[in-house]
């Protein structure tokens, strides 16, 4: 059986030059196999002097469970420290779920994607 976290894929690109936002799409599972992974790669973000706002893009996560969410808090707790946010962006039916059954809705800033049109 192959790894989950083989499934996981992290990139970082910065977005809007000089504007002080870093956006890192994250896609696959986000369980307990992979959280630390994805933890460990929006710290090394958020950690960096010009990131202001980080944006984590979901729209390609098809499971988040509780690790997830907590490696999530972990990293806003980062930014918190120093001032900056974090915005989870475009997050799937299924994550938004998660995010709302363990209040986490009310913890994060969530920006829904755009309507199909």
């Amino acid at each position: 059986m192959a790894s989950v976290a083989r499934d996981v894929r992290f990139s970082l690109r910065e977005c809007l030059p000089h504007t002080g936002v870093t956006v890192v799409p994250v896609s696959g599972e986000i369980d307990l196999a992979t959280a630390a992974a994805m933890r460990d790669r929006l710290a090394a973000a958020a950690r960096d002097e010009d990131c202001e706002c980080l944006v984590v893009d979901l729209a390609d996560v098809v499971f988040l469970d509780a690790s997830g969410v907590g490696a999530l808090v972990a990293v806003r707790r980062i930014l918190a420290g120093r001032g900056s946010r974090m915005v989870l962006a475009r997050p799937r039916p299924a994550v938004v779920r998660v995010l709302r059954i363990l209040g986490m809705d009310r913890v994060f800033e969530i920006v829904p994607a755009p309507p199909v049109r």
